[in-house]
């Protein structure tokens, strides 16, 4: 598995969901982001961070990927990017079986 990191600031929130062409309210609970900071990723996983631009360039191009929005889940319901699934960061470890291994996974 290899997984992308938007960067989860809410500017970056907010220009990935514009970069991506899709205008409705996206925010980010700037609260959430000690609890963001304090997660490890296994060391073995290629953790690769990419800027709007990139994710954007990558779903033009048609290249498989899951997005997975790590906001909580009244976050995610207030706004979120077309066909992202919505996995709360705390719940992430343990929801981890729905996250395919074959594809890039982009994680904001």
């Amino acid at each position: 598995m290899s997984l992308w990191m938007a960067c989860v600031t809410p500017v970056a929130v907010g220009l990935l969901t514009l970069a991506l062409g899709w205008t409705g309210p996206v925010v980010a609970n700037p609260l959430a982001y000690p609890e963001f900071a304090q997660h490890q990723v296994d060391p073995a996983i290629p953790i690769t961070f990419m800027s709007a631009e990139r994710v954007k360039a990558q779903l033009d191009a048609g290249r498989p990927q899951m997005s997975v929005d790590v906001r909580s889940r009244e976050e995610f319901d207030t706004g979120h990017l077309p066909r992202a699934t919505s996995i709360p960061l705390g719940v992430l470890s343990v929801r981890m079986a729905e996250i395919p291994r074959d594809i890039p996974v982009v994680l904001y």
